[in-house]
């Protein structure tokens, strides 16, 4: 998929094998204090097979959701520094228009009941 502008620069959507996945969610970093919660939690998110959109840090967070909407990106993750010590994150589902505040693995199952793994049994 490319980015609003019909690049790719700035994007990245491969799963940890590489593979071109289609973009199921996107990783706000609402803190630069917060970025070791976000790299787990894109790592745990690669892990579990989500597509994932990730987008220039250096857009602030109205542009970035901007981009998700206009890119038919469902669900968002937020990460802030106040939640990221606890492993909570903001999940906001676009379709639905609300958000919850969660664990990770919690916001993962979520993702992963809408979008099931190609291996789910």
């Amino acid at each position: 998929m490319r980015n609003v502008e019909g690049t790719n620069v700035g994007w990245s959507s491969e799963d940890s094998y590489g593979k071109q996945l289609e973009e199921q969610a996107m990783v706000i970093l609402l803190d630069p204090k917060a970025s070791e919660a976000a790299c787990r939690m894109t790592n745990e998110l690669k892990l579990a097979g989500i597509g994932l959109k990730m987008v220039d840090e250096k857009l602030d967070v109205g542009e970035q959701l901007m981009t998700a909407k206009k890119l038919g990106i469902r669900f968002i993750i937020c990460i802030s520094s106040d939640n990221s010590s606890t492993d909570q994150v903001k999940l906001m589902d676009m379709l639905d228009l609300h958000e919850k505040v969660m664990p990770m693995d919690q916001a993962i199952y979520c993702i992963e009941k809408i979008y099931p793994p190609p291996a789910f049994t």
